[in-house]
């Protein structure tokens, strides 16, 4: 026992596994269910689980280890085996004897392989007793229920290759080793091993539902085993991955599929080409776009990766429940990651949790301008592929990338693709580009995968890596083109430390579920049809991503230092917002840090310690003028509230129900009013920046507007009315709230204000947007310069483009819309009358 306590010791165990194991019933008898018999599994998990103080199996069934039985009992098994041969001239059946059954009445943990090539042929042609058929008929005498529990043993992460290497062949795959692969890697590598459960099956439930109830135990164990089988193959696709293909063989299938082809043809006699030639285009897209998934190169970078990360952050948060969800639902189709997508850092993070966490990386979407030499080969090889950021006028390209994605997802390959398009260079969230979900769409449609499951995904800094050239963008600089020699620069980065970064995982969105409940299971959608879905996911999406939006320290901070739009802030004024936001928080079930959930006076004091340390704010310590302290105050260092917007921006999704509430409760100028009244407004604020906040889809602005009445009323920024029902009264204090809560997107009110004076100024189709975003940024500089707006961070690239994208859509495009320009102007001045008054 010494010795096996020493050979498995190594072996890492899913901690997943002690909450399988609590979540049984109670008098539940456990068995181990393995695919395959293997007297070494067999021996691991009754060592490890009994060196984890886990329930661990003494009974194999099919498994004999007569030999690792003390010399006195070894003794008595020989005796008593040839005593009953004597009698009998046959050896002891443990199954007719009584024994399995006594065992398993007793709640003896118990191994059940499922899989042995001899076993099959002794029951198939000779009638020998199938455990699983026993295991059956024993649980149908018994009360007790018999909880199988799916354990895979892995030697390595890497999915199976279609060509494999001499060592494979003579030694067995590092998927299946043979026995010298086994010890050489238990021997040199023990940490590569690791143990993974899969759900359980509770066998009372199993042949008491419904589809199963008064089946015959032979369709039973037939059933229960193919089940079984299903599962542990799913739950091991879902951690290595699909089968891995040469790129040859990838490129073969795609450009074969029928669909393909018949275009090929049709384009060739359009452009009046040979079929070689549109051949040879067609191959030279696919090798634009490939990725090259190689997973021992991935297992490299992962190693490379996990030291960059910990050099640059202190610590990657997120939740091992919500991965674990991810983890059974990608048994069902491929998974679809759709992260919010704030840095160059995002992919490395999102791929490097995945792997470290027994799932494979995804492959992900990446924008053309990324493939450089030399660094695009080796993109490649960690899963990126390659996408124009535009289609106009390449037809044959987007043939061949949906081609590609469908071949991806018949693969079985994960996915990540950010649906925002681009990187965040304001902070918030952006609005959702539907191009490649509808390219996602269509494959699935076309019958890629049988599901497809869409997963939310926030990725939130605490200082962001790429500040400066976005604080550079946002300002009206122009973006450097990714190339090596810019990449080599990055490497100041290194020198920083960048504190935390938080992932959240939404819920997994399956697709054929949002089929079902639309009723369109098995319907051939219309093109319009998929358009509707296609824009309801992405909707879906955002307000997903939204909800799962961590606030840090450094957002909320910020927030509480701009809001306002005030130059100086006092250290008790400070408080009071932070102390606001956080009632706020509590009120709605936010995601914060977990430094804010733990301790948050002493959050919010580091986070000014860091400000103050990157000069983005200097303290005042105010003093009367006998030299006594009386208190201190912040001031916002001017040229950096756009970096502090950045860091505002992060959270402020968490800010804009309770500010466009405060905003319309203002606008009624009354202590006492009724939460009907406040819809309009609410719904009107919404429409007037519908281009910076998704909305939810979900629920209606008079849903939104009583959910954050409520939580006002919890920080008793409100007082329901004694009498009359609906009413309210606004607390003096509570006032000073609304306004905090307002001032969150005074910013965009003077940034729309911006692009409304440009409009009066400039006739209809005069510039180009990239000459009409210059020339709105020359104007904001100028009119903070004569006082017409006061804050820094409305002259802002992002927010004028979003303005244009507004106005333009309601029929402001230049000076002849002077109507429309003077009701805008006015609109916007008086909400802003409201926060500054």
């Amino acid at each position: 026992m010494f010795i096996l306590r020493r050979l498995f010791s190594g072996i890492r165990l899913n901690p997943e596994l002690k909450a399988t194991l609590e979540d049984l019933p109670d008098n539940g008898i456990i068995v181990y269910v393995s695919k395959a018999k293997s007297y070494f599994e067999f021996l691991c998990y009754y060592t490890r689980y009994m060196q984890a103080n886990l329930p661990y199996p003494q009974l194999g069934f099919d498994c004999s280890v007569r030999f690792l039985q003390p010399v006195g009992r070894l003794i008595r098994i020989v005796y008593a085996q040839v005593r009953f041969f004597l009698r009998h001239f046959s050896f002891q059946d443990p199954y007719r004897a009584g024994f399995i059954r006594d065992e398993i009445d007793k709640g003896t943990t118990a191994f059940l392989p499922l899989v042995e090539k001899r076993d099959f042929y002794r029951r198939f042609i000779k009638s020998k007793t199938d455990p699983v058929r026993h295991l059956i008929e024993i649980q149908q005498t018994l009360e007790r229920p018999i909880c199988l529990i799916p354990q895979l043993l892995f030697f390595s992460k890497n999915p199976a290759s279609t060509w494999p290497t001499l060592t494979d062949i003579f030694f067995g795959s590092p998927q299946k080793p043979g026995k010298l692969r086994r010890l050489a890697t238990l021997f040199r590598k023990p940490g590569n091993i690791f143990i993974e459960v899969s759900d359980p099956i509770d066998l009372k439930r199993f042949i008491e539902s419904a589809e199963n109830r008064g089946r015959s135990v032979e369709y039973l164990s037939l059933k229960l085993r193919r089940d079984l089988l299903g599962q542990i193959n799913a739950h091991r696709k879902s951690i290595t991955g699909p089968t891995i293909k040469t790129p040859e063989e990838i490129k073969q299938e795609i450009l074969t599929g029928e669909e393909l082809r018949q275009f090929m043809g049709t384009y060739a006699k359009r452009r009046k080409m040979t079929v070689y030639q549109t051949h040879r285009e067609a191959m030279g897209y696919v090798d634009e776009i490939a990725a090259n998934y190689s997973p021992s190169f991935i297992n490299i970078v992962h190693r490379v990766t996990g030291r960059l990360l910990n050099t640059l952050f202190e610590s990657v948060t997120f939740s091992p429940e919500a991965l674990s969800t991810i983890k059974r639902n990608s048994r069902k189709g491929p998974i679809i990651f759709m992260p919010a997508h704030k840095s160059h850092m995002d992919s490395l993070l999102l791929s490097y949790t995945l792997y470290d966490n027994h799932m494979p990386c995804p492959h992900v979407f990446a924008g053309k301008n990324l493939a450089f030499w030399p660094m695009a080969p080796l993109f490649r090889r960690v899963g990126a592929f390659f996408v124009r950021r535009s289609f106009k006028g390449a037809v044959f390209y987007a043939k061949v990338f949906s081609a590609y994605i469908f071949q991806v997802l018949k693969e079985g390959f994960n996915i990540a693709v950010y649906i925002e398009g681009t990187r965040s260079r304001s902070g918030k969230l952006l609005q959702p580009q539907l191009g490649m979900l509808s390219i996602l769409l269509h494959a699935y449609f076309e019958g890629a995968s049988r599901d497809m499951i869409f997963v939310p995904v926030f990725i939130a800094y605490d200082r962001i890596p790429d500040e400066g050239s976005y604080l550079h963008e946002i300002s009206g600089g122009k973006k450097s083109a990714e190339n090596f020699r810019q990449m080599l620069k990055a490497k100041r980065i290194l020198k920083n430390r960048y504190g935390k970064v938080h992932l959240n995982f939404g819920h997994p969105l399956a697709l054929s579920d949002l089929l079902a409940e639309q009723g369109l299971t098995g319907a051939v959608l219309s093109a319009k049809q998929q358009n509707n879905l296609c824009r309801d996911i992405g909707a879906q999406m955002m307000n997903a991503i939204d909800l799962q939006t961590v606030v840090t320290p450094q957002s909320l901070v910020a927030g509480a230092l701009l809001s306002g739009g005030r130059e100086t802030i006092s250290s008790k004024e400070l408080s009071f917002r932070i102390e606001a936001s956080m009632n706020l928080f509590g009120s709605q079930g936010t995601c914060l840090a977990d430094t804010l959930a733990d301790e948050h006076p002493s959050a919010v004091k580091n986070a000014l310690y860091h400000y103050l340390g990157r000069k983005f704010i200097q303290r005042i310590d105010d003093t009367h003028a006998d030299g006594q302290f009386r208190q201190k105050a912040y001031r916002v260092v001017e040229n950096r509230r756009n970096a502090l917007d950045y860091y505002k921006n992060i959270c402020i999704c968490h800010f804009i129900p309770p500010a466009f509430t405060a905003l319309a409760i203002l606008e009624k100028d009354a202590f006492q009013f009724s939460a009907a009244d406040l819809h309009d407004t609410y719904r009107r604020l919404q429409e007037l920046f519908c281009e910076e906040f998704n909305p939810d889809p979900n629920h209606p602005p008079a849903y939104i507007v009583r959910k954050t009445v409520k939580a006002f009323i919890d920080d008793a920024i409100l007082v329901p009315h004694a009498v009359m029902p609906d009413t309210y009264n606004l607390s003096s204090e509570g006032f000073r709230k609304l306004v905090f809560f307002a001032g969150y997107i005074e910013p965009f009110l003077e940034s729309y204000r911006t692009a409304l004076v440009y409009f009066a100024k400039n006739r209809r189709g005069r510039h180009d947007k990239a000459k009409m975003l210059k020339k709105m940024l020359a104007i904001g500089n100028r009119m903070i310069r004569q006082g017409e707006i006061r804050l820094k961070e409305s002259i802002s690239k992002a927010n004028y483009t979003n303005a244009i994208n507004f106005f333009v859509k309601n029929g402001v495009r230049g000076s002849e819309d002077e109507e429309n320009v003077r009701q805008w102007n006015d609109t916007l001045v008086h909400y802003q009358n409201l926060i500054s008054r």
